[in-house]
């Protein structure tokens, strides 16, 4: 197999189980008990490389409480082995989070990051709407791209996928070398507020 097949091949298993541990543990079922979740990052538009969940709940007013009783029977499903919190209400991220880590049965660990924030938050949207452009807008041979990207990325100064997408969309970047000089040029934002 090259490794271009593997590198799609991988991405796509991880996605079919990105999507069953999302059903396992009731993720979406859960949290719609405290406000509206959304799937965001990787998982949606089949660019992962890592076992790896990340949730956007929307709520009127984010309660510490409401997250903990979810959570706290997230923590009961068997294969969840650890559970983090943080309260990030006073900072620039204006959100509860918590990381919800899982061993699936190939003893993989699924990092879940679970984020509770209000329906104003002034970023509200921004990571559901780069994903459902993204699920749009990707070609096959930008897909192939990123994922290359990724696989070099991983090994050396682990970039964010967002500024992956960016380079790779916008830049036309096809390489990893490539891609290290689309950063050089272009340093990333703290918050990328960018759309294809």
């Amino acid at each position: 197999m090259s490794q271009t097949q593997d590198l799609l091949q991988k991405a796509a298993e991880l996605q079919e189980r990105g999507w069953e541990v999302v059903r396992r543990l009731g993720l979406l079922e859960s949290w719609s008990r405290v406000g509206r979740p959304v799937l965001v990052g990787s998982l949606r538009f089949g660019l992962m490389r890592h076992p790896n969940l990340d949730l956007e709940i929307y709520t009127d007013t984010p309660q510490v409480a409401e997250g903990f009783a979810v959570v706290g029977e997230l923590a009961q499903v068997p294969g969840v082995v650890q559970v983090q919190y943080l309260n990030a209400l006073d900072t620039a991220d204006q959100g509860l989070y918590w990381r919800v880590d899982y061993q699936d049965e190939w003893g993989d660990i699924w990092d879940i990051d679970n984020w509770l924030v209000a329906h104003d938050h002034p970023h509200a949207g921004l990571a559901d709407g780069l994903a459902t452009a993204l699920e749009a807008k990707l070609t096959p041979a930008q897909r192939l791209a990123i994922l290359t990207i990724k696989d070099a990325s991983d090994r050396a100064n682990k970039a964010r996928g967002v500024d992956i997408y960016k380079a790779v969309l916008v830049g036309g970047v096809a390489t990893p070398q490539e891609f290290e000089y689309w950063s050089s040029a272009h340093p990333p934002a703290e918050i990328e507020l960018w759309r294809p």
